[in-house]
């Protein structure tokens, strides 16, 4: 005697909707391809909820006990596991290949195509139509009125929700973001298999002990099919590859800390700020030192762009790392003449010049003249940012410089470094004599108390 066709009878009845998905799906495919319309996308998600919720409705209304004697009697020892995986796991397993298809096609104008989807979907984005299709499989094992199921399934669908977001608001990372992916998929398998396992709601604690057995051991296998995927591809992905870096971030989020070793050559080799960003706050939270020598630091600071070497800047400060002068300084020049604004909105770089600004100001006063005016622009507020009063009177000789955007940098940089606003306070112009001289009395003071 054959087993009654459960699968085949399910399909039959979703038939007409899996022809309006794939005809959604042939429809966002050429609108990302071709119109880039934002609107199509949208419905297509919208469908797919319908969709999935439309299949987990007529899944639930199958009558599992008298199927469970049948597949009992047919297959001894497996029936019962064979019954579960087609009435629970296989519509699951359609609601999260639809999702797959989707993330496919919605990405495929973007860059990375098409690992950044693939490992997106591995680190568990993208799959929040699962969850909402077991919270209301569950409601409607135990609950069919119709007001009490969807109130039950919005406040679920919502506490789900919020429990997502905050996951990702607290950026979570280590053994805790480790732990919340295998407890997330143990105790999804576990409700799926007590909802299967119970006719009605009941404290049956052998059923709930099978519950906890069935999600921890396929949580195992699955957490470990998730982890281990990322583990290949970032040892054998070629190096510095989009999927290779990416594997590693995230294998760095769950607590892992061998890509450690690895991801300094990545950084090195790319000079890529985020890696970067991810080398130093992973090596400190697994107390681990940096690798990176002041030769690379230097490499780094130098070879990329400006917004990048502003970046970098910032974390050598941070680390207290010691670089070249000359290096830094001479930089700045050649960027001056290329990327100028972008120069002198280089906050982080224009700070960690400052440190050397101390025993090596009368190189940069002249090279301050020899400079563009972008350069000699960065030059005064290097000089602003150390605070160094031997500079005062290089700044006031520019207060009467005919380029007034150079006075007012000069005015700016005094301020900063004497405390003191003598043309607002004397209500004067920025280059007055008895401006002029408040900035030249402090300075004597200065150097007579020094």
């Amino acid at each position: 005697m054959a087993a009654t066709p459960i699968v085949t009878n399910q399909l039959k009845k979703i038939t007409t909707f899996v022809y309006i998905l794939v005809l959604l799906y042939l429809a966002n495919l050429i609108s990302i391809l071709k119109f880039q319309w934002d609107v199509i996308p949208i419905i297509v998600n919208v469908y797919l909820f319908v969709f999935s919720f439309y299949l987990i409705f007529n899944f639930s209304l199958i009558d599992i006990q008298p199927l469970k004697e049948e597949y009992r009697t047919l297959y001894p020892r497996m029936g019962g596991i064979f019954l579960f995986f087609k009435t629970r796991v296989f519509p699951f397993m359609i609601i999260y290949l639809a999702m797959v298809i989707y993330t496919l096609i919605n990405y495929l104008d973007k860059g990375n195509w098409p690992w950044y989807p693939i490992l997106e979907l591995l680190d568990g984005r993208f799959t929040n139509t699962v969850f909402y299709s077991l919270i209301l499989l569950l409601i409607l094992k135990f609950n069919r009125r119709p007001r009490i199921t969807l109130l039950l399934f919005v406040a679920g669908a919502a506490l789900y929700f919020l429990i997502y977001q905050l996951v990702f608001y607290l950026s979570l990372s280590g053994a805790v973001m480790s732990g919340i992916k295998f407890f997330q998929i143990m105790i999804a398998v576990m409700l799926l298999v007590y909802e299967f396992l119970a006719d009605k709601i009941t404290i049956d604690r052998s059923k709930i002990l099978k519950s906890v057995i069935g999600g921890a051991v396929i949580g195992v296998i699955m957490y470990s099919t998730f982890v281990g995927s990322h583990m290949l591809l970032f040892r054998f992905a070629p190096f510095a590859s989009y999927q290779q870096t990416r594997s590693g971030q995230i294998l760095l989020r769950l607590g892992y800390s061998f890509p450690l070793e690895k991801f300094k050559s990545l950084v090195t080799e790319t000079s890529d700020p985020y890696l970067l960003y991810d080398y130093i706050y992973y090596s400190r939270a697994y107390d681990r030192p940096s690798m990176i020598t002041p030769a690379e630091w230097e490499n780094l600071i130098l070879s990329g762009s400006m917004e990048v070497s502003n970046i970098i800047a910032f974390y050598l400060e941070i680390l207290d790392v010691t670089v070249s002068y000359n290096q830094i300084i001479s930089y700045a020049e050649r960027r001056s003449i290329d990327s100028g604004e972008i120069l002198l909105n280089s906050v982080y770089y224009t700070r960690y010049a400052s440190r050397y600004c101390e025993e090596n100001v009368r190189d940069m006063i002249e090279r301050y003249r020899g400079g563009n005016k972008y350069y000699k622009i960065w030059i005064v507020r290097v000089i602003a940012d150390s605070k160094n009063i031997a500079a005062v009177p290089f700044l006031v000789s520019l207060l009467t410089d005919i380029d007034p955007r150079l006075s007012q940098e000069a005015y700016a940089a005094l301020a900063r470094i004497t405390g003191m606003d003598p043309a607002r306070d004397l209500r004067d112009r920025i280059n007055s004599p008895a401006v002029i001289m408040k900035f030249n009395e402090f300075y004597r003071d200065s150097s007579t108390k020094g």
